[in-house]
């Protein structure tokens, strides 16, 4: 006998798909290997028995469309508008590749597209090109995600698909957008010398949660429930947060039947190293199936904190029978990690935690192998206990798993500020200085009182600005300053302020360790301060803002100072002493 094939999930007589990729760029930066086996294997994921899609022939008339390396934007809003003006059921889009911002306006980069300029525009996709070819659609739901950077622009209000007026008109059940991350920031992906089957982060998140997800669930996973699942392994992971907007019911949306028979692509193993499962069999099935429901219900959109105490005991119903990240998971409910989610509070906020219950499931999860338990093991021994030594055993412990970048940020930043004798984190408050020597805590406090005299690479705003640091300058000299900054706000970032800064707080974050290193360390007053100082003194530009901020660590730390010196400083140029 044979097995009779699913019914099929979709009309796909009436939908459509189209899948674009783009890695092979003039102009802008490679992305290796990373976008190209992410669209073969989301397009593996569709013509998959999870979900079904006919495999397309070539011709113009296939329902499923997959674009690679295309040159320039030409005939492709043509195209869009055509293929998608037939789907009555589903329309659905999926982008990877490089995504750039012209002002407000995101662009997906295609082979051609330039490192700047307008010509972003014209040869490059527009999310608005998307947008509105899904909004002539009649397709009873329209789903879009994108794997870029910026790609959380498409999810602002401005970009919503499907206004209320047309939803009704069209009977649309919803619209969906999945972002790779939000809308000024930057997408990551696994290079080249990962090795393996390396893959952009979002994508192989969302579809290992699909996968997953159906395996699990006899009548299919959703969308919002497969969002969920990566969200939290993205967020858990260290990697940039997704985003989504969602209209009506199109969350609900079943992307992929189960049970899951997929087969594995070459150079990738279903399992990963380090991720094996802890144990099999009826019950650890059962721990596990009682976990992924627990964490669906817990990164749901409408949770709410009436939600909080049944999230908690199923956790602790699984983390009992033997499940490591179902540990994890109840560890930093007890800790008040995870209220933020749920209840919309931060970290530490209006929230009794229990320590010793957090610390014994940390613990105990660690010492099963969870590479996740190892980290929040670590976190927790440097916050709160300031067992600095502690922490970095289980830093380093975690950051076994190549995949866990949080591990191994955390790890590079606590060594980095041992090794210069930096204090604890801000958000740490006291916990922490017992990892810094007597010596070095006189050291600090009389370098504290030092005026701190910053010298930027040769050109006109640094000698300027250094003027004005020495107290050699006068109003003349500031007026030039003040007028550069502006000229620059105008030219270069569109008069958008909040754009500028926000693309210098990133660049100026990442080079100085992240929230785990010396970044950290500072309050968030001094945190503004620096980013005013970098942006006054270097104006950098899209393309040289992660460089320019590179540079300008460097050049603090071959003076001897600390960034809190200099913030300290900024902010008494600034009149915010």
């Amino acid at each position: 006998m044979t097995t009779p094939e699913p019914p099929p999930l979709y009309d796909y007589a009436h939908s459509r798909a189209v899948l674009i990729g783009g890695w092979d760029y003039d102009h802008l930066p490679p992305v290796a290997s990373a976008t190209r086996n992410s669209l073969d294997r989301m397009a593996e994921l569709l013509q998959s028995p999870l979900c079904g899609w006919p495999r397309p022939s070539g011709s113009p008339a296939d329902r499923l469309q997959v674009l690679r390396n295309p040159r320039r934007r030409n005939n492709l809003p043509d195209d869009l508008m055509r293929w998608f003006e037939d789907a009555a059921d589903l329309a659905l889009i999926y982008f990877v590749g490089h995504g750039r911002l012209y002002g407000d306006e995101l662009c997906l980069a295609l082979a051609e597209s330039p490192l700047s300029g307008s010509a972003q525009k014209t040869t490059g996709l527009r999310f608005s090109d998307i947008r509105e070819a899904l909004e002539e659609s009649e397709a009873v739901t329209k789903v879009v995600i994108l794997d870029c950077c910026f790609s959380g622009q498409a999810t602002l209000p401005r970009n919503t698909l499907s206004a209320p007026a047309i939803t009704e008109l069209t009977h649309c059940s919803g619209a969906i957008t999945l972002a790779a991350t939000d809308a000024y920031r930057t997408a990551w992906f696994e290079p080249d010398s990962a090795g393996g089957y390396p893959q952009t982060h979002f994508t192989r998140y969302l579809v290992d949660a699909i996968e997953a997800g159906a395996a699990g669930h006899p009548h299919g996973v959703s969308l919002e429930t497969a969002f969920a699942a990566a969200s939290a392994a993205l967020v858990r992971d260290g990697k940039p947060r997704p985003t989504q907007s969602v209209r009506h019911h199109a969350g609900r949306f079943v992307i992929a039947g189960g049970p899951a028979r997929h087969r594995p692509l070459p150079g990738r193993p279903d399992v990963a190293p380090g991720e094996a499962a802890a144990g099999s069999g009826p019950a650890h099935q059962d721990a596990d199936e009682l976990f992924r429901a627990a964490l669906a219900l817990e990164m749901d959109w409408d949770t709410t904190a009436a939600d909080l105490p049944r999230i908690q005991s199923m956790y602790r119903s699984a983390a009992e029978a033997g499940h490591p990240e179902a540990m994890t998971r109840l560890g930093m409910i007890l800790e008040g990690r995870a209220q933020e989610r749920v209840k919309g509070t931060r970290h530490g906020d209006a929230v009794t935690p229990d320590l010793d219950g957090a610390l014994h499931w940390y613990t105990r999860a660690a010492r099963l192998g969870s590479s996740h338990g190892a980290y929040f093991l670590g976190l927790f021994h440097e916050d709160h206990l300031g067992k600095w030594p502690e922490a970095l055993v289980w830093y380093r412990e975690a950051a076994r798993d190549e995949r866990n970048w949080a591990a191994r940020k955390a790890l590079a930043g606590l060594e980095d500020r041992m090794a210069r004798g930096l204090g604890p984190l801000a958000h740490a408050g006291d916990f922490g200085k017992t990892g810094i020597s007597a010596h070095q805590q006189e050291q600090q406090s009389q370098q504290d009182g030092e005026s701190v005299v910053f010298s930027m690479r040769a050109n006109e705003q640094g000698a300027l600005v250094t003027r004005i640091l020495a107290g050699d300058a006068g109003p003349d000299v500031v007026a030039t300053v003040q007028a550069n900054f502006q000229r620059w706000l105008r030219d270069v970032w569109g008069g958008d302020q909040n754009l500028a800064m926000a693309f210098c707080v990133q660049a100026l974050a990442e080079a100085c360790g992240g929230l785990r290193g010396e970044w950290g360390t500072l309050s968030p007053k001094d945190q503004s301060g620096l980013v005013w100082f970098f942006s006054l003194l270097c104006l950098p530009t899209r393309d040289s803002v992660d460089g320019d901020a590179a540079a300008f660590r460097d050049q603090v730390r071959d003076a001897g100072r600390r960034l809190q010196d200099l913030a300290r400083t900024a902010n008494t140029l600034r009149g915010q002493p």
